[in-house]
C-alpha cells in the first residue's frame, strides 16, 4: 500500500486530455483509471453515438456547420492547451477540425500521443497479404497514407493495441508503443457457469460487413435445423443495454474477418464467456499462448460452433480461463500504469 500511495502521489499535478473520438469506451476507461492515480484527466468527445459512452465533455460536431465547429473547437483548444500537459488523441482526431492545434502543441513542446484503433490506419493491400478474409471500412488507401504522413509530421508518439496495427503506422511516427486495450474489470461480473436452460449465442456487430455478420447468420440458420438454442443479434443498442444481454450469453461471437480480437471479445471474456473470433495465423504468434478465444473464420465457424454446442461441458473451464486472461492482460489499472510511464518519460 505504501508503494501504491507513493506511485499515486507522484502523479499529482499531471493534467491529461483524451480526445476527441470515443472508441470502444477506451477514453472513458483510461481517464477514469488515471483519476484513480491522482491524475487530473478528462475526456473530450466530439462524435457521440448510439452506444452512449460517457465522457467528461461532449460536443456533437455534426450539430454545427463547419464555421461554427471551427470556432467552437478552436476556443476549446485554446483553453485546454493552456491548462494541460499531456494530450492523448484517438483515431486520427485532434482538438480542432483543421488540426491547427497540433502546430500550437508542437511549438509549446507539449507531450502529444496519437492512438490509432483500426479502420483509421488499416490498409487492405497490406492486410490481405496475411489475412485473406479481411475487409476494411475505408478503402481510400491514398487518403489514409496522406493522413498518417501529416500526423506523423506533427506528432512523434503513436500508440496501437497490437502488432497488426503496428505494421500500418511504424513508418510514419518516430516512436510507436504497443499498449493493450483497457477494461475496468470491476465493472464486469464473471458468470462462469451456463446462464440458461438453452444455450444462448450472441453476436453484436457495430459494423456487420466488417465483422462478418452475414456468415454468422448463415451458420446460425443452418445449425438451428439440428440443435435447440437461442440466438441474439445485438445492433443499434446502447453499450449499457448490450452489456445486459452479454451477461446472459453462453457464447459470444466477435469479428470473423479482421484476424484480431477487439473490445467485445475482451468484455465477453471478462464476464467468463466463451468467445469465438478469427485470430489469423500471423497474429497467433503475437498473442500469448494463454489466449482462450476459439478461433474461427467464415470457413470454419460452423464446425467450431457445432463442436461447442455438442460439448457444453467445456463452457465453464474456458470461461474461467477467459476471465483470468483479461485480469492478466487487459486490467485498466495495469494499462494506466503503462501509459503513465509514457506520460512521465522524457521522450
Amino acid at each position: 500500500m505504501k508503494n501504491l500511495n507513493k506511485h499515486i502521489e507522484s502523479n499529482k499535478g499531471l493534467k491529461v486530455v483524451h480526445g476527441t473520438m470515443e472508441i470502444a469506451n477506451q477514453m472513458y476507461t483510461i481517464t477514469e483509471g488515471l483519476k484513480r492515480c491522482n491524475v487530473d484527466a478528462k475526456s473530450v468527445n466530439y462524435y457521440p453515438s448510439y452506444l452512449n459512452y460517457k465522457s467528461d465533455f461532449m460536443f456533437n460536431l455534426s450539430a454545427f456547420n463547419i464555421n461554427e465547429a471551427d470556432k467552437l473547437t478552436k476556443e476549446l483548444a485554446t483553453l485546454l492547451i493552456r491548462e494541460n500537459d499531456v494530450f492523448h488523441f484517438h483515431f486520427g482526431t485532434s482538438l480542432t477540425v483543421d488540426y491547427s492545434d497540433l502546430i500550437t502543441l508542437k511549438n509549446l513542446n507539449k507531450k502529444v500521443f496519437m492512438h490509432h484503433w483500426g479502420s483509421d490506419v488499416r490498409l487492405f493491400s497490406k492486410a490481405v497479404i496475411k489475412n485473406p478474409y479481411v475487409k476494411v471500412k475505408n478503402s481510400d488507401e491514398k487518403g489514409i497514407i496522406q493522413r498518417l504522413a501529416f500526423l506523423g509530421n506533427h506528432i512523434e508518439n503513436c500508440i496501437v493495441s497490437d502488432f497488426e496495427l503496428y505494421e500500418y503506422v511504424k513508418d510514419f511516427y518516430k516512436n510507436v508503443y504497443i499498449i493493450k486495450q483497457a477494461i475496468d474489470i470491476e465493472q464486469y461480473q464473471a458468470n462462469i457457469k451456463p446462464q440458461n436452460d438453452k444455450l444462448c449465442i450472441v453476436h453484436a456487430p457495430t459494423s456487420a460487413g466488417i465483422k462478418g455478420t452475414p456468415y454468422v447468420i448463415k451458420v446460425i440458420e443452418e445449425l438451428k435445423d439440428k440443435y435447440d438454442f437461442d440466438f441474439k443479434l445485438v445492433q443499434g443498442t446502447s453499450h449499457l443495454e448490450a452489456k445486459k444481454i452479454y451477461e446472459m450469453a453462453d457464447i459470444i461471437i466477435d469479428q470473423l474477418l479482421t484476424g484480431t480480437y477487439g473490445l467485445l471479445a475482451i468484455e465477453a471474456m471478462a464476464m467468463g464467456k466463451v468467445v469465438i473470433c478469427w485470430i489469423s495465423e500471423d497474429m497467433k504468434n503475437n498473442y500469448s499462448d494463454e489466449l482462450p478465444i476459439i478461433s474461427a473464420n467464415p470457413d470454419t465457424l460452423k464446425e467450431k460452433l457445432e463442436y461447442i454446442i455438442k460439448n457444453k461441458d467445456m463452457l465453464e473451464e474456458v470461461g474461467k480461463r477467459s476471465r483470468q486472461f483479461v485480469e492478466k492482460y487487459h486490467n485498466s489499472e495495469m494499462i494506466v500504469k503503462d501509459l503513465l510511464k509514457l506520460y512521465n518519460s522524457e521522450i
